[in-house]
């Protein structure tokens, strides 16, 4: 803002230069059950939201609440609100691992390749669905963004699976979820 010539009495004021920053915001809120973690279970223990073992060689194994048993809905879900359209990218941190760290004696590894997600602005029985499900990456993925231009106070709904290879021992693998949002058309990486 610029002002200039303004008179009290016969004396001329200084100017007044003033700038305004518009910093851009946002925010995302986690479901509960995704804030607990990704659990994969077998079709029994999908059917009651509750995880049981896998079997090797099974695919399609479902997150423990990708349908809830009362509603058929998901219970992944990512709020985003702020004042601008943003993007949000997810990924692992490394391969699902029978060791921490991936690393030591006896360690397992399944390829992360194997876990798959969805994710859909409806949430409803048929979506998200299987049928659009894209592999995991490590690291964040900028060709598969969770959810691209997302508009504030919009919902983006998740189902996952998990691909068990053959001849997997029985153990339990972990690897750690990451989530990142940015603005919209923006590099997660």
């Amino acid at each position: 803002m610029l002002l200039k010539g303004i008179k009290a009495g016969d004396e001329e004021l200084p100017v007044i230069n003033a700038s305004i920053l518009f910093v851009p915001y946002y925010y995302v809120i986690v479901s509960e059950k995704l804030s607990e973690g990704i659990f994969f279970t077998n079709e029994t223990g999908a059917a009651e939201n509750v995880q049981y073992p896998l079997t090797a060689g099974t695919t399609n194994n479902n997150a423990i609440w990708n349908y809830n048993k009362s509603s058929g809905k998901t219970e992944y879900w990512i709020y985003f609100d702020g004042d601008v359209n943003g993007d949000i990218c997810h990924g692992a941190t490394n391969h699902l691992c029978s060791t921490p760290g991936c690393s030591g004696e006896g360690n397992v590894q399944i390829n992360i390749s194997n876990a798959k997600w969805s994710s859909s602005s409806r949430n409803d029985l048929y979506n998200p669905s299987l049928s659009n499900a894209v592999p995991f990456v490590i690291g964040f993925d900028n060709t598969h963004k969770v959810f691209s231009n997302l508009k504030p106070k919009s919902f983006v709904y998740l189902r996952y699976w998990l691909d068990v290879p053959p001849a997997t021992p029985a153990s339990n693998f972990n690897t750690t979820y990451q989530l990142r949002v940015v603005m919209e058309g923006e590099s997660c990486v």
